[in-house]
């Protein structure tokens, strides 16, 4: 009885919070960040208490993982437009209290990751609001800022590539269905 229980919940925590989804590299806070930001989007900066507060309409887990989440989306400066102290992830500075930072979405974000008319929705956990159950990124985003979580019986890292090379090696898979990867040798000193 109990390990079907268990192995339940593994599978809730391991799809629903702790992994990205390879269709838009988001996993589920992230992209219910993006979400409930182009919700509130009017090109100027929102206070990041603010944008915790609305995306608890869609997502159940709490305050404190948002924010997490959302700074650590800021640092990788990519979607989020960031204005105050968002803290370093190379000298591990956490950011400043949600009160005193500010965000709002890049334009990269609204061009490349936000589509409402061809978003497929579901609804959010309390019945009251739809949610997407993958933003249609045009754009690798799960080779660009990398992947980190932790679930049950699993973890996952894998660091950031180059912006340009995200691009170019799925490029080349769409081109050439055999492609290979050459090791290479670091040069001697």
């Amino acid at each position: 009885m109990y390990e079907d229980y268990f192995l339940d919940y593994a599978s809730y925590v391991i799809l629903e919070r702790a992994v990205p989804d390879i269709k838009d590299g988001l996993k589920p806070v992230q992209r219910r960040i993006l979400h409930s930001m182009n919700d509130i989007h009017d090109g100027r900066y929102h206070k990041v208490a603010n944008i915790i507060g609305h995306t608890m309409m869609y997502h159940p887990h709490g305050d404190a993982a948002i924010g997490d989440a959302l700074v650590n989306l800021g640092q990788k400066d990519l979607l989020i437009d960031c204005q105050g102290n968002w803290g370093d992830i190379r000298t591990g500075d956490s950011a400043a209290a949600p009160r005193y930072i500010e965000a709002r979405l890049t334009k990269f974000a609204l061009e490349v990751a936000i589509n409402p008319q061809t978003t497929n929705w579901q609804v959010s956990y309390d019945g009251r609001r739809n949610e997407p159950i993958a933003l249609p990124v045009k754009f690798p985003l799960v080779l660009a800022q990398g992947v980190e979580g932790i679930a049950v019986g699993l973890a996952k890292r894998s660091c950031p590539t180059i912006l340009l090379n995200s691009y170019r090696l799925p490029s080349k898979y769409w081109k050439a269905k055999n492609l290979s990867f050459i090791q290479t040798s670091r040069p001697e000193a």
